[in-house]
């Protein structure tokens, strides 16, 4: 049942500090692994195609995570995905103690635990998106969805990110690592401790007598997932691309720039998730993406350090505005007894569609160096489009669905 407390519900109060620390942790090292691909001899455009499986396996395994959720509940499948997510930052640490002097076999191992974790993730995010969502008041839920997943999460990476390139450039990744994992090992206690579950699923005899079925593509699904889907073909191949195009010498310059854009991050956040539910979704893609496009064409131009850093701050804070938005959309839509299926099948076909944003990029990249943040511009214009068209008034179903529950 879902919650209409004044108060922060507990789930949301435990997902928010589990995302704490998980990004605090990952802060100190993660956003270094194009860096470290780079380190062990790969060049761009076959970071490209690492980052292209990355999708896949992320996005397959939401496919699998979403309809677990619905039959298992929530809970157990947070468990399985974070587990899965912890073992595959150990292979990237087990490669950099025992190949440290095989560059070939550290970039190997560090590939395959890397895709490990985006297992991982993907087989834990539709249960989490759902456990928020159906944890959250009708009123608030982009405002709970966005506190527990950007505002907080944003906050401690701003120093600790510099903690991270600090460790980088002294050759100490490893001590990044080796933290990040003991934070992770934290929040999986937490969960398994303090999460509540807020759907059983359905029991042994009634899965003995369901036939599994994969969702139906209907209209509003097939838009929703164009439209966030042109976002992360551009945002996926950027993701890897950006710090490429600081450059390997401006890695110090790099670390502060991500650092103020997560104190955008955190504020935006909050801003993004309270005009969701106050003038709805389409304000805000509408008006979140139009500026985005803006943006990300003005962003290759700055002239200065400074520019830089204000056009990414920019860029990240209106990136904020679409992130609840899906979720949203889908429980709104949908009975509770499908939405982690339905969120699954989303998760999954935008990420398997974003799969070929690392390559579009890289192939962009042999047009100009500037060519790859014109292409995202144009995709979230496009995408603006597909999100109109999916939230007309004819595709939206009833507020029948609370009825249902």
């Amino acid at each position: 049942m879902e919650e209409e407390s004044r108060g922060i519900p507990r789930n949301v109060l435990v997902m928010s500090v589990g995302n704490t620390i998980t990004t605090s942790a990952n802060s100190l090292w993660i956003m270094f692994m194009p860096y470290l691909f780079a380190d062990v001899g790969i060049i761009p455009f076959y970071i490209g195609i690492i980052f292209t499986g990355l999708a896949v396996s992320r996005g397959t395994a939401s496919l699998v995570g979403g309809r677990a959720a619905d039959r298992m509940g929530r809970k157990q499948v947070i468990y399985i995905g974070y587990g899965n997510y912890i073992l595959g930052a150990l292979v990237i640490l087990f490669s950099l103690i025992f190949f440290s002097t095989n560059t070939n076999l550290t970039g190997l191992f560090a590939v395959i635990g890397y895709m490990w974790m985006m297992v991982g993730s993907g087989l834990q995010r539709p249960a989490s998106s759902m456990l928020l969502i159906e944890s959250s008041p009708q009123k608030r839920r982009g405002l709970s969805f966005m506190f527990a997943t950007r505002f907080l999460p944003s906050i401690p990476p701003a120093v600790l990110i510099l903690v991270g390139t600090s460790l980088y450039v002294n050759n100490q990744f490893w001590l990044g690592l080796s933290l990040g994992i003991a934070g992770l090992l934290v929040v999986l206690l937490l969960f398994i401790v303090f999460l509540q579950e807020t759907h059983i699923g359905v029991t042994q005899s009634q899965q003995k007598m369901r036939r599994p079925s994969i969702p139906r593509f209907d209209g509003f699904l097939i838009l929703l997932v164009a439209a966030f889907a042109l976002d992360g073909i551009s945002s996926s191949g950027l993701s890897w691309y950006v710090p490429i195009f600081i450059g390997r010498a401006n890695v110090d310059f790099y670390g502060v720039m991500i650092s103020v854009s997560t104190l955008v991050i955190a504020i935006s956040a909050i801003v993004s998730g309270g005009l969701v539910d106050r003038f709805g979704t389409k304000a805000a893609i509408l008006g979140g993406w139009s500026l985005l496009a803006v943006t990300v064409v003005l962003f290759p131009f700055g002239s200065t350090l400074l520019e830089i850093v204000i056009l990414y701050s920019i860029w990240a804070g209106l990136d904020m505005v679409d992130v609840s938005v899906p979720p949203l959309a889908i429980a709104e839509k949908y009975p509770k007894e499908k939405r982690a299926s339905i969120m699954g099948t989303y998760s999954m076909s935008v990420s398997l569609l974003s799969m070929v944003g690392p390559v579009l990029i890289s192939f962009g990249i042999l047009l100009g160096d500037n060519v790859p943040f014109y292409m995202k511009a144009v995709m979230n214009s496009v995408g603006v489009l597909f999100f109109i068209l999916a939230t007309r008034p004819s595709q939206i179903i009833d507020d029948d669905v609370s009825a249902r529950q």
